[in-house]
């Protein structure tokens, strides 16, 4: 029997969520979708069943969808296509709501930690505040930092290490939640405003405490790994070439790297950890030293998941091998650095002259037309380059 994976999204516009379900398809999974309507992977001829979510659903809403695809679907595995989902996810394993059967609350929450992995770790890999002393503990390299809820403190951090600082909220992506300050006039501000309630809160009263850290210049690097029960199966890296902006933009080219020491140190933390499904893991470099420094973990699925195949690492092949029993054909890694890959639509949003779309492969969903029609369409419904779910 065809196993089946249940990607699970929350937002409409994520490129990783409607470009995971060919890489998904073709490894051999039956790939369901629980998502808004409205959202680009409905697009996707690779989605063969699918439950919609009013674009405004309530987390209770998302619980009984959630149920019901697990019901008519029998997933093996549930995949998170965005950090909403991620954080609901958590939640209903952590704190089933009340009034959920016995049995439904026993399948739900063992599905979940069959899919994610071991559920005592859940928040300290996503929350910013908690990371650092786990990556301590596992012997990854963070950038040098401290937990604050006053200005004082953050002002403490930053004339002992100097500026600028970077201010980060617990829970964040794409940039979202962070804040490079160059002084003290500029930090209050930016505390303020981080501390502000936000949608990732989940409706609770998140304490106000925030991470601040030394800034580090240098290339980002993100790994990208699959793993089981904290083994990593697969995984590939990758420079970003060209951003959507200068600081906390979005990748728009990127570059397949060898990176032996950001994969050795994502493979620690996932152990260490005990995580399970896609994983994406960003560094950056530091240019003074060359030493590689953890800045964040997503426990998701992210823009350029699919790409493996493109490097000899097929993250989709290498889970349902793993879950299967499948063995296949070794396919020879690409070594070194290689030619940049544009990533559509977002370097065709970001300049649609762009000499990168002439010079260099460009990742676009050819085989998917209804995908890519829809793709398109985006100019016209006023996109933004930065319209998705990774750095």
């Amino acid at each position: 029997m065809t196993p089946c994976v249940l990607l699970v999204s929350t937002a409409t516009r994520w490129l990783g969520t409607a470009r995971m379900p060919r890489n998904l398809a073709k490894a051999g999974f039956d790939v369901a979708l629980l998502a808004p309507k409205g959202s680009l992977a409905l697009h996707s001829r690779f989605v063969s069943k699918v439950g919609l979510l009013s674009e405004t659903a309530s987390a209770m809403e998302m619980l009984h969808a959630l149920i019901g695809m697990v019901d008519k679907v029998a997933p093996r595995l549930l995949i998170p296509c965005d950090e909403m989902a991620v954080r609901l996810l958590f939640a209903f394993m952590l704190e089933p709501p009340r009034g959920l059967d016995a049995y439904t609350k026993t399948r739900l929450t063992g599905l979940i930690e069959t899919s994610l992995g071991d559920s005592r770790h859940y928040w300290t890999s996503i929350d910013k505040t908690l990371l650092p002393a786990a990556a301590k503990a596992s012997g990854v390299r963070m950038p040098e930092c401290a937990v604050v809820g006053e200005p004082d403190g953050a002002l403490a951090f930053a004339d002992a290490h100097g500026y600028p600082v970077v201010l980060k909220r617990r829970y964040g992506f794409a940039g979202q939640g962070v804040a490079i300050v160059s002084s003290g006039n500029e930090l209050g501000a930016a505390m303020r405003e981080l501390q502000k309630p936000d949608q990732l809160d989940l409706g609770g009263h998140e304490s106000p405490r925030l991470l601040v850290q030394s800034f580090i210049a240098g290339p980002h690097i993100s790994q990208a790994l699959v793993a089981v029960g904290g083994e990593s199966l697969a995984g590939f890296a990758w420079e970003r070439f060209v951003s959507t902006r200068p600081v906390a933009g979005q990748t728009a080219v990127l570059r397949f790297v060898e990176s032996p020491a950001t994969r050795s140190a994502a493979e620690k933390l996932c152990r260490a950890l005990g995580m399970t499904g896609f994983l994406n893991m960003q560094f950056v470099i530091d240019e003074k030293t060359g030493a590689e420094h953890l800045l964040e973990v997503n426990r998701r699925i992210v823009t350029h998941t699919h790409l493996g195949e493109r490097f000899g690492a097929d993250l989709g092949e290498a889970l349902f091998d793993r879950l299967t029993g499948r063995l296949r054909a070794p396919v020879p890694r690409f070594a070194g650095r290689q030619e940049p890959v544009a990533i559509f639509p977002r370097e065709w949003l970001n300049d649609p002259a762009s000499r990168h779309l002439r010079d260099y492969p460009v990742d676009a969903p050819w085989d998917d037309p209804g995908l890519f029609a829809a793709l398109l369409r985006m100019r016209d419904e006023g996109a933004e380059a930065g319209v998705s779910d990774e750095r």
